[in-house]
């Protein structure tokens, strides 16, 4: 345990890397979100008939999806949400659009530093941990994530992490 807390206060994660599709865990945390997605806005899911397979950690991707589309749901103004998943040239991909309030671009550079969240009358409260975790793991797995965005247009987060050479994609 103490290795554990020494690590962490290092900037370290301690990760289970195994073969681990992002396809299924993406649909597992939407599904999960059915309830919510309901009584808030639609949820579309876009997932290739085929496994998106990764040597990442399952439970970090668990919870980089369920950050990414719950703050969606925050943030989207009851509008649709859109999540994808697919693999291109070496990289896995998540992509998920709102259709809410956008995000000022001098925002956007803070975004995903540790306490920051959006600003304004229209944006709903929050500590702003969600992406600066997010952002952690995601890095943690040699990946990026990025945010595009213009106010009052939405916001799409694009999360690209390695695909295991020889793995299946």
């Amino acid at each position: 345990m103490k290795v554990q807390q020494r690590r962490r206060a290092a900037g370290r994660l301690d990760l289970d890397l195994q073969p681990t599709d992002l396809g299924a865990i993406t649909s597992e945390v939407v599904g999960r979100f059915d309830d919510e997605a309901v009584a808030v806005a639609t949820v579309s899911l876009d997932v290739p008939g085929r496994p998106v397979v990764g040597r990442w950690d399952p439970i970090r991707i668990d919870q980089i999806v369920t950050n990414v589309v719950g703050n969606a749901l925050k943030y989207g103004g009851g509008k649709p949400v859109e999540v994808a998943v697919s693999a291109r040239d070496g990289h896995a991909r998540l992509v998920v659009r709102d259709h809410g309030i956008g995000i000022d671009r001098e925002q956007q550079a803070r975004l995903f530093h540790r306490f920051e969240r959006l600003a304004g009358q229209n944006a709903p409260g929050g500590i702003g941990l969600g992406l600066w975790i997010t952002r952690q793991f995601v890095e943690a797995m040699a990946g990026s994530i990025r945010v595009e965005s213009e106010l009052g247009e939405g916001a799409t987060f694009v999360i690209e992490l390695p695909i295991e050479p020889g793995k299946a994609a």
